[in-house]
């Protein structure tokens, strides 16, 4: 109680100092304040005008952002109007025309009346508003009367342009988008007829377009308004320009377009510039030559201006560029999804070279040839930085996800995918709640969005991985900001830019489970020290078989799955050494990992009788709980590297595996389960070319593909593959995320024996493997 009035002192001493100072941002803090202090969901602060008209001065963070400074608002169902009350008087209207959040919550008013004004404090909260909580909130007006009489004249008049205005707005119009999206695509997994399909997928075309158009609005508006600026990293020049023309390459080639990179041999390496609006402004530039272009071929120039600046020249000779005067027209939907262009790219791809301090020139001919030449300034990376960019990076309840999201219709989809998927979402609309949560609980995985109403998400991921409790907790972001390089750096595993890629968001979820649902064995005769290697294991959320009697060890494990054994050496009964040869010797175990932790002094010529049948060895005396932690988390871990190519080519007698899949947990996913059965020989292909490519170069006994991928399909790929004469009978397992009616079809039109739709049924998944790698079926092919 002494700690809770005294941060209720301190805060009122906060508001007395800011009213004394006649701060701008006073009614904001006074917004803050009450929410805080009495646990409100949002509070908002409007002056009353003659006119009986609210004028907004000032918002609690978790209130609708669309609230602009002295803006007008109006309620046609206020009983406010009449101004023969007391000073204080309290309604509840559930026909309140001003909506102070997104959340569907309760709100109620309060109309505080001073000497010569008169003041409407809107607040909500969670659950009904009680008999109490009308007496105290009237009280607590009469108590707020001589802190809003002060805020005559404190708030500034801001200046509402029209960048401004369009930024709120198309922010605002962007959340019932993304949920007609999200509720579409929900609505798509359900049984429809043909016509209930087409209609479904002519809402959710309709709703994209209008989020690109609305992204594309509040970016032109944020650079027009000044609040995007230039933030530079390392990159390769090289790789980035040829990342960016490849798909485009192969994604138009049928369309008669020819791509012709030509890059100055001049080009360095490695420079500093912000790729991300680089990669923005040549996909809306090439984009926008392709869409003006019947056909032809689309040539990409790089080269150096000069040694701070770097020279693009995207041409084609058959683009016609239109009016430069004449506002951009719109585009229609496939001219929109096929280009992934919108009117307005054009235009903020030159805002966006304005902003990185560069320069642009268009030049169109008679011949119809357009001509779009760019430069920006940029920082060659220096051969010693190069070097430390080329350096290795550090690697960073079973189906509780912790979502934390402000958003209400967001977090509901969210929430409902989760439970469609088998999980148990947990749901909180701000950041501290999420880590008071994390204090008493464990979760499988974080969803958190950047832009949250109490704390920066940037900041909430940083307080996570420096707690010792929650560190090792996978964190994916979903947000509407391109943060990825600064969310990676603060240790997310994975970053989604919304509308969230549901079937990935899936695919990122099940391959930290499989992780999660490992089984540790650790037997130790010294029950403190089982115990520690039980708290090492938990601590990076891993499941502990401890056992401190190994004559008990065998019959205890031969039904369970495991993943890793850690075993000391000096144990009476049985010893380390004889258990690990035990263990080794059942079959299922013959490839188990074992890592040997023990104090046992010289012990070195023991080890040669055991030598191959262990794969780490940690001493207890020169290792703490973290090292043992983080030795367990990377052992784990390898489960998900695949065989390298030339590796598999060296094994003999163990069926050999194609993997191909563009998505990286899709491939971790895979390859664990796999090497979890002791298929020990997994090679891992990105695309349908790299598949045929490798197909040449050594026989696989079994072919697992992916069919929605960049470069070549696997429809395509599985085809190319069927008419090479020793791949003729070979086992292909069609593997994808769409698993519509007439899906299995195609997959085994194309050439593939089996069909497994995404997300992956493990035991289905394991079974299928097994029967097309078993001798009966290789005999029988």
């Amino acid at each position: 109680m002494i700690i809770s009035n005294l941060h209720l002192f301190t805060g009122l001493n906060e508001l007395q100092n800011s009213v004394s100072r006649k701060t701008s941002d006073f009614p904001n803090k006074l917004c803050d304040f009450i929410t805080t202090e009495f646990q409100l969901q949002s509070a908002i602060l409007f002056k009353i005008n003659a006119n009986n008209q609210l004028i907004f001065q000032g918002k609690s963070q978790s209130a609708r952002k669309s609230f602009l400074p002295n803006a007008l608002y109006e309620c046609s169902v206020c009983k406010f109007h009449q101004n023969n009350f007391d000073k204080v008087l309290f309604n509840s209207d559930a026909k309140c025309e001003i909506q102070s959040t997104d959340f569907v919550i309760y709100e109620s008013c309060v109309r505080i009346k001073t000497a010569s004004e008169s003041f409407l404090l809107k607040v909500s909260q969670k659950t009904p508003f009680t008999q109490g909580d009308r007496e105290f909130l009237e009280q607590f007006g009469e108590f707020l009367i001589p802190y809003v009489s002060n805020t005559e004249g404190a708030v500034v008049q801001s200046e509402l342009t029209l960048s401004k205005i369009v930024a709120e707005l198309a922010n605002e119009f962007r959340t019932p988008t993304n949920s007609i999206i999200g509720f579409a695509s929900l609505l798509n997994d359900d049984r429809l007829t043909s016509n209930q399909a087409d209609y479904v997928s002519t809402i959710r075309d309709n709703a994209q377009k209008l989020l690109s158009l609305l992204n594309d609005l509040i970016d032109f508006a944020r650079v027009d308004g000044g609040e995007i600026t230039g933030t530079q990293s390392e990159i390769n020049l090289t790789n980035v320009i040829t990342d960016i023309i490849n798909p485009l390459s192969e994604k138009f080639k049928s369309n008669g377009f020819t791509f012709v990179p030509s890059l100055a041999d001049d080009l360095p390496p490695n420079i500093k510039i912000d790729h991300q609006k680089l990669r923005l402004v040549m996909s809306n530039f090439l984009s926008y030559i392709l869409y003006h272009s019947p056909n032809g071929e689309i040539a990409v120039k790089a080269n150096l201006a000069d040694k701070n600046h770097i020279t693009i020249t995207i041409s084609n000779k058959n683009a016609s560029m239109p009016d430069r005067n004449s506002l951009p027209k719109a585009l229609d939907i496939m001219a929109q999804k096929q280009y992934s262009f919108t009117s307005l790219s054009y235009i903020i791809a030159k805002k966006y070279v304005e902003v990185l301090h560069g320069t642009v020139a268009t030049a169109s001919n008679r011949e119809r040839s357009t001509t779009i030449r760019f430069s920006l300034p940029l920082d060659v990376v220096d051969a010693i930085e190069a070097k430390i960019l080329a350096l290795p990076k550090a690697s960073e309840g079973k189906n509780k996800v912790l979502v934390i999201e402000d958003d209400y219709a967001t977090s509901k989809l969210l929430g409902n995918y989760l439970n469609k998927w088998g999980y148990e979402p947990i749901i909180v609309n701000a950041g501290l709640k999420a880590l008071e949560y994390l204090e008493r609980e464990q979760v499988l995985a974080i969803i958190t969005d950047i832009i949250l109403p109490d704390i920066n998400g940037l900041e909430l991921l940083k307080k996570i991985r420096e707690n010792k409790s929650t560190k090792f907790i996978p964190i994916i972001v979903c947000s509407v900001e391109a943060e990825q390089q600064k969310a990676f750096l603060m240790g997310a595993v994975e970053y989604f830019v919304k509308p969230i890629k549901y079937k990935d968001l899936v695919e990122v979820l099940t391959s930290y489970k499989l992780k999660k649902d490992s089984n540790i064995l650790c037997v130790d005769d010294d029950v403190p020290t089982l115990n520690l290697i039980k708290e090492a294991i938990s601590s990076v959320g891993y499941n502990p078989v401890a056992l401190f009697q190994s004559s008990k060890v065998m019959e205890t494990i031969k039904d369970i799955p495991l993943d890793l054994a850690i075993i000391d050496l000096d144990m009476p009964e049985i010893n380390g050494f004889e258990l690990i040869k035990l263990i080794k010797s059942n079959p299922k175990f013959t490839n188990l990992p074992i890592m040997i932790y023990t104090g046992k002094e010289n012990f070195e010529d023991d080890l040669k009788k055991i030598d191959g049948l262990f794969t780490e060895l940690l001493s207890k005396r020169s290792s703490n709980i973290e090292d043992l932690a983080s030795t367990i988390n990377a052992m784990i871990n390898r489960y998900d590297e695949p065989t390298t190519p030339e590796e598999a080519a060296k094994q003999t007698d163990v069926p050999k595996i194609l993997l191909v899949e563009d998505y990286k947990h899709s491939q971790i996913i895979v390859t664990r389960l796999l090497k979890k059965n002791n298929f020990t020989s997994v090679v891992v292909m990105e695309n349908g070319a790299q598949a045929v490519d490798q197909v040449t170069k050594q026989k696989f006994d079994l072919i697992l593909m992916d069919m929605q991928m960049p470069v070549m399909n696997g429809f395509e790929a599985t085809e190319k593959i069927r008419m090479m004469p020793e791949y003729k009978e070979t086992p292909i397992i069609a593997l994808t995320a769409f698993a519509m009616k007439g899906d299995k079809e195609k997959c085994l039109e194309s050439g593939a024996t089996d069909y497994i739709p995404k997300p992956i049924d493990s035991q289905e998944f394991v079974e299928k493997v097994k029967f097309y790698t078993s001798d009966t079926f290789i005999k029988k092919a």
